[in-house]
């Protein structure tokens, strides 16, 4: 009998998203041998305020393009369609939905695993997903550890990887095209065409300008 289906949900903004997203995306895929990764553009996140929000049609779109080369990414505009903050204990719900008697993990960053347990509804996102995290700076680890351990007191189940880091942020690629710096290396070539095309990030005129 074939095994369930393993799932990786990967959220954010990704305003826009950027090749460290997709590294972390696979590392995550290879590690925890998952058979498809979903990535999760968000309407607007409850956790933090996020400055030049692009349209969810525009991060939607950059997600599509980031990943149309990838077999195992798929990007669902749910949390866009819902038209106000983004909820994870509804997300899970529809994507267990969507791929019944699937077994889902979901993909945070180590600032989120350290605080999940006062989202939404924890409790049933633990019923819902394995918890992962890894350590993206020195000195992570032990602390994704020892939170692993609250957390899986409290009924979680967790997954704690070590990854190969890339730090970029998706503010330093925004500064960066406003200010007249051409990110193209750290985007996926038609990402970065996508974002000229629009004049997304910069004052009218300044993206075409570091065609």
């Amino acid at each position: 009998m074939a095994g369930k289906t393993k799932i990786g949900l990967l959220g954010g903004t990704f305003n826009p998203i950027h090749n460290s997203h997709i590294h972390l995306a696979r590392q995550y895929t290879q590690q925890l041998s998952l058979d498809k990764i979903i990535i999760v553009p968000t309407f607007t996140p409850p956790h933090k305020k996020v400055e030049n929000l692009a349209s969810g049609e525009d991060r939607y779109n950059m997600c599509r393009l980031a990943t149309r080369d990838l077999p195992l990414f798929h990007v669902t505009r749910f949390e866009l369609e819902q038209q106000g903050k983004s909820y994870t204990y509804k997300t899970l719900r529809h994507i267990l939905g969507e791929y019944p008697g699937s077994e889902l993990f979901l993909i945070v960053g180590a600032d989120m695993f350290l605080t999940i347990q006062d989202w939404r509804h924890p409790a049933e996102i633990f019923k819902m997903a394995t918890i992962c995290g890894g350590q993206r700076e020195a000195g992570e680890q032990a602390m994704l550890e020892a939170h692993r351990q609250v957390l899986e007191a409290g009924g979680a189940r967790c997954a704690v990887i070590s990854l190969e880091a890339k730090p970029l942020s998706s503010t330093q690629v925004r500064e960066m095209i406003a200010t007249g710096r051409n990110p193209e290396g750290l985007l996926h070539p038609d990402v970065w065409s996508y974002i000229v095309e629009r004049g997304l990030y910069s004052h009218p005129g300044s993206a075409r300008s570091l065609q």
